[in-house]
């Protein structure tokens, strides 16, 4: 009974642990590497009690098995911590025909409070209008359902961004 209870603290320290460093990975790469570096601390710490515990009895499996499924678990519910936080930006690139409702959805996107660019272009088939906007990734889902009840047709891709800091002055 000894050896599960240890497998499973084991599993429950991994899973935290890889959970937190999919959380410090995220937020680092959005831009806040303090909070980051925070959770980075807490995670290593974890890490240490857990990996301390195998190494105790390295000939036991168990331990070993426990470790791994923590790790694969905590991959899992990162993962899903993440999507639920959903921090930062998207960019949500709004294709359609010249002559499709690009203005009513550039106009539809502002009146619920989302910036968006017109830009004018040449596609294979003919003119084309694209629509740049840049939504909060918990907002996402509205400017996707926004655009498809007004142009259906459109062709839609996101892309997550990345923040840039301009240094210097700027003439």
């Amino acid at each position: 009974m000894e050896l599960l209870f240890a497998a499973g603290y084991i599993f429950i320290l991994r899973l935290i642990d890889q959970s937190l460093g999919t959380l410090r990975t995220l937020y680092v790469n959005k831009g806040k590497p303090l909070f980051g570096a925070l959770l980075g601390f807490v995670e290593s710490g974890i890490w240490i009690i857990a990996i301390s515990q195998v190494i105790r009895d390295l000939n036991d499996p168990f331990l070993a098995i426990g470790y791994a499924l923590g790790f694969a678990a905590g991959t899992i519910v990162g993962s899903y911590i993440e999507s639920s936080i959903a921090i930062g930006d998207v960019v949500v690139r709004i294709f359609s025909p010249k002559d499709a409702d690009s203005q009513k959805v550039a106009t539809e996107l502002r009146n619920n409070g989302f910036g968006v660019t017109l830009i004018n272009g040449e596609g294979m088939e003919g003119e084309v209008s694209i629509a740049w906007c840049v939504a909060p990734r918990k907002k996402v889902r509205n400017v996707l359902k926004i655009v498809s009840e007004i142009n259906p047709e459109a062709y839609v891709t996101t892309e997550s961004t990345n923040p840039t800091k301009l240094t210097g002055n700027r003439k």
